[in-house]
C-alpha cells in the first residue's frame, strides 16, 4: 500500500507541475534582454553623462501585456557603496541618430512610455537612461574601472519591479578621452545574443566592426570603443 501511494502521489505531483507550467504559459511572460551600452554625444560642452542601451524585449506567454517602467542601476567598483539610480527618459530613434551623427537632437528622441507586448512576439527598444530625481541627486559621472549594471523592469503582471539583467563592463582611459572629445563610445557585452537589436545597429553601422579592445575572460563581459 505505501508503494501504491507512493506511486499516486508522484503521479499527482506530476499532474501539478504540468497544470502550472501550462497555466505559465497563458500567461504575459515577459523577458527583457539586454548587456550593450552606449554614451552619445551630447553635443555641447558640460553636458550631463546619459546611457543609451538597446533592449530586447519578448513574451513567451500566449497573454499580451504592457511593460511599465525600466530602471537602472550603476555601481562603480571604486564606489560600491554609492550605486546611481537611472530612469527612462527618452526613446530613441536609431536611423534618426545615425544621420545626427550619433548626437543626441530633439529630432531622435521621443519621451519614454509604457508599451504593450503582444502574445508570442518581440521588441526592441532603444532606451535613454538618466539621473533618477534629478533635481535631488547628483550629476552622474563616469570615471575608470569596472562598472556594475542591473536592468529593472516593471510590467503589468507584476506588483513589484524584476531584476531582469545584471552585467559589468570595463571603463578604459581610453572610452573616457574618446567621450571627451565627443565621440560616442560603445560597450558591449559579448556573452549575450541579441539579434534584432544588434542587426538594427549592425544595418545603420552603429556598432563597431574592428576586433575589440579587450577580450574578457570566459563568462565575463567587457567594452569596447570604434
Amino acid at each position: 500500500m505505501e508503494f501504491v501511494a507512493l506511486g499516486v502521489s508522484i503521479v499527482a505531483l506530476a499532474v501539478a507541475a504540468f497544470a502550472a507550467l501550462k497555466m505559465r504559459k497563458l500567461e504575459f511572460c515577459p523577458e527583457a534582454v539586454g548587456g550593450d551600452v552606449i554614451l552619445p554625444r551630447e553635443g555641447r560642452p558640460g553636458a550631463r553623462v546619459r546611457l543609451l542601451l538597446p533592449l530586447h524585449f519578448t513574451n513567451a506567454g500566449h497573454a499580451g501585456g504592457v511593460i511599465e517602467w525600466v530602471a537602472l542601476r550603476v555601481t562603480p567598483e571604486a564606489q560600491a557603496d554609492h550605486p546611481v539610480l537611472l530612469s527612462p527618459v527618452a526613446e530613441v530613434d536609431m536611423q534618426r541618430f545615425i544621420h545626427a551623427r550619433r548626437c543626441l537632437s530633439e529630432e531622435c528622441i521621443e519621451p519614454f512610455v509604457g508599451f504593450a507586448l503582444d502574445a508570442r512576439r518581440s521588441l526592441s527598444k532603444f532606451i535613454l537612461f538618466d539621473v533618477a530625481e534629478r533635481s535631488r541627486a547628483a550629476p552622474f559621472a563616469i570615471g575608470t574601472g569596472r562598472h556594475y549594471f542591473e536592468l529593472f523592469v516593471k510590467a503589468s503582471n507584476a506588483q513589484a519591479p524584476k531584476l531582469e539583467r545584471s552585467f559589468v563592463h570595463v571603463l578604459e582611459q581610453k572610452h573616457l578621452d574618446d567621450y571627451g572629445d565627443d565621440l560616442a563610445v560603445y560597450l558591449i557585452d559579448y556573452q549575450v545574443t541579441l539579434p534584432s537589436a544588434r542587426r538594427a545597429l549592425a544595418e545603420s553601422e552603429l556598432m563597431p566592426r574592428a576586433t575589440p579592445m579587450f577580450r574578457p575572460p570566459r563568462g565575463a563581459a567587457t567594452s569596447s570603443a570604434p
